[in-house]
């Protein structure tokens, strides 16, 4: 009979210790999963800046350009992983990056039309920038 009873509280033991493990990576995968910005984000005709303490999923904004204009871009990731595809209206990429090789430069447009910056960030930090600058030709 007491070694009944010491089965049964071991399984009981063995079961909550199972659906707290379960709980606790359900938790884990959602935080991890869920679409989240932390930080400062700004979208103007002619600038798009997110500063990022903590960033899930994608964001975008559309700019008008005309060919020549230059984007000052500033594009590093601290931390997690953080990719950036501009395109053009045909949805053609002009640039696709991840912050970490080159992380300051200009980018001058091919031709006029809405070109749409994609961010897509995982467990990221970091830095988004690009203004927009009339060619001066």
């Amino acid at each position: 009979m007491k070694n009944a009873k010491t089965k049964n509280r071991m399984w009981m033991i063995l079961c909550a210790a199972a659906v707290l493990c379960v709980s606790a990576l359900c938790l884990a995968a959602h935080q991890l999963l869920t679409p989240t910005f932390q930080g400062v984000r700004i979208k103007n005709p002619d600038a798009y800046v997110l500063e990022i303490e903590r960033m899930n999923g994608t964001d975008s904004h559309t700019l008008e350009l005309q060919e020549s204009d230059i984007l000052q871009i500033q594009f590093e990731t601290e931390e997690g992983s953080l990719q950036m595809d501009i395109q053009s209206e045909d949805g053609s990429s002009i640039y696709q990056g991840n912050g970490k090789e080159m992380t300051h430069f200009k980018l001058t447009i091919p031709r006029d039309g809405c070109y749409t910056v994609l961010i897509t960030a995982k467990q990221a930090k970091g830095t988004v920038r690009i203004t927009c600058r009339e060619d001066a030709s």
